[in-house]
């Protein structure tokens, strides 16, 4: 193992989560988004993506470190049960109650409902349900939910960081 660790600090709506003050000092977040059809391997998948692309969170992190390692840091830190679901292709647990949960951003009508008339979405002529299938991107009406998770390589030999 390359002393890396996983936790996951968040999971729901942007607006709730208030941050981690040490991001970028020894180590990072990785963030992935959400939808009533993401598996737990998809989840990874962000996660290792986020990880190679979000300059900001792994700026200090060691360049001896590998995707393959955050990959492995990752599934290290599922449980059993979650490393069954990763192999086996399940459904990620938030996914249950993602479409439960998942709300026009204008209007704020949960799926099924109906657009407000004052919504930008709303439309006189046609059923003003709220779906899932209604934007090509869900952010475009319906806000995502994420899951973040904190990757810690402060005790990777390679790390250079400041024991301030």
């Amino acid at each position: 193992m390359s002393n890396l660790s996983a936790s996951l600090i968040f999971s729901g709506y942007s607006d709730y989560w208030s941050g981690a003050s040490n991001r970028g000092r020894g180590g990072g977040c990785a963030f992935a988004y959400y939808d009533a059809d993401t598996t737990l391997k998809d989840i990874v998948d962000q996660w290792v993506e986020d990880s190679w692309s979000n300059e900001y969170d792994f700026e200090d992190c060691p360049e001896s470190v590998t995707s393959d390692d955050i990959r492995d840091c990752i599934i290290e830190s599922l449980t059993e049960s979650g490393r069954a679901d990763y192999d086996s292709g399940a459904l990620c647990e938030w996914a249950a109650y993602c479409e439960e949960t998942r709300t026009c951003r204008e209007c704020n009508a949960p799926i099924g409902e109906e657009h407000d008339e004052d919504c930008e979405y709303y439309e006189d002529d046609e059923l003003n349900d709220v779906e899932p299938d209604d934007c090509e991107d869900y952010n475009d009406c319906c806000e995502s939910p994420q899951v973040i998770l904190w990757i810690d390589w402060s005790d990777h030999p390679d790390y250079e960081g400041s024991d301030e």
